[in-house]
Parts: C-alpha cells; sequence; structure tokens
C-alpha cells in the first residue's frame, strides 16, 4: 500500500485547491471584479486541470509488471 500516502496527500491538496477556488468565488462576486489577467489564470488553471484529469485517468490503465525497472 505505497500508494496510500500518496493518495493521502494528493486529496489534502485537492481540498487545499477547492477552498482556494471557493476564495476566487466569493471575491469575484462581492469583492471585485475580474480583470483580464484573472481571466488569463482562470484559462492557466483550467488547462493544467485538464492535463491532471488526463494523467490522473492514465493511471487506470497502468498494468503492473514486476520485472519493469523503476524510474531512477
Amino acid at each position: 500500500m505505497n500508494s496510500l500516502f500518496v493518495f493521502t496527500d494528493i486529496l489534502k491538496s485537492l481540498a487545499r485547491i477547492e477552498s482556494q477556488v471557493a476564495n476566487l468565488n466569493n471575491t469575484f462576486t462581492s469583492v471585485e471584479p475580474r480583470t483580464p489577467i484573472d481571466d488569463a489564470l482562470v484559462d492557466q488553471f483550467l488547462a493544467k486541470a485538464a492535463e491532471l484529469l488526463t494523467a490522473a485517468n492514465n493511471l487506470k490503465t497502468i498494468v503492473y509488471d514486476p520485472n519493469a525497472n523503476p524510474p531512477a
């Protein structure tokens, strides 16, 4: 179960990101309007989120090979 600690860390990180997104939602709703820079940063965030979604989905396609050399 070497993966358990990694999943715990990932889920903690995702919870933090969720909180930060909620904070931005509140900011853009009632504190200040979005700027073009904010929109560009949201686009960057969306692109990275899409990459992570693809990488996470790819984890389900991995086939264990006990003879494979671990990465350096």
